[in-house]
């Protein structure tokens, strides 16, 4: 895929699938999908689940963008949530059971911070939810016809030779 047609490809994903709920679930997606390190099969699972639901993918991307830059801050709340859960004795026989599975342990579970990332996103993805739905109200109202509207856009959209590379490219 070239640089032309993932810009193409982002552009619209901001202006499609712009329900506030599509806008409010890829960002609590994203959110959740950011907490958590990527080289494990649990993050990778959330990403075909991200790609495989009706949510606004350009959102998703971008929470997840910048929640990797504040990961670290938060790592620091997630990585005792994760220990406290992993070494409580309650729990011990079921972190046993699971690591024994054949597949369970690429999901990467006994990683602290990859449980207590996984808890802190789960807890918190409703209200990320909510907050994100209000974005979605907003960003309809306010910037969805100004990135019509503007000038990239309407290069992209008016050009025929753009149409044309895209139409022989697929």
């Amino acid at each position: 895929m070239n640089p032309l047609s993932i810009i193409r490809q982002f552009i619209k994903g901001l202006t499609a699938e712009t329900d506030p709920r599509q806008i409010g679930g890829g960002i609590a997606l994203g959110f959740l999908i950011g907490l958590l390190p990527k080289a494990n099969l649990t993050a990778q699972l959330l990403l075909v689940l991200l790609m495989a639901l009706r949510v606004n993918l350009p959102m998703a991307l971008m929470t997840m963008l910048a929640m990797t830059f504040i990961n670290p801050l938060v790592d620091k709340l997630t990585d005792p949530i994760g220990y406290y859960l992993l070494s409580s004795q309650a729990l011990y026989p079921l972190w046993t059971k699971l690591y024994n599975m054949p597949i369970l342990p690429w999901t990467g579970f006994n990683n602290t911070v990859l449980l207590g990332g996984l808890v802190f996103g789960l807890v918190f993805m409703f209200p990320v939810y909510l907050a994100g739905k209000k974005f979605g109200v907003y960003y309809n109202e306010t910037f969805k016809e100004k990135i019509m509207s503007s000038k990239t856009v309407k290069a992209m959209k008016a050009s025929w030779l753009l149409d044309w590379y895209f139409k022989v490219s697929v």
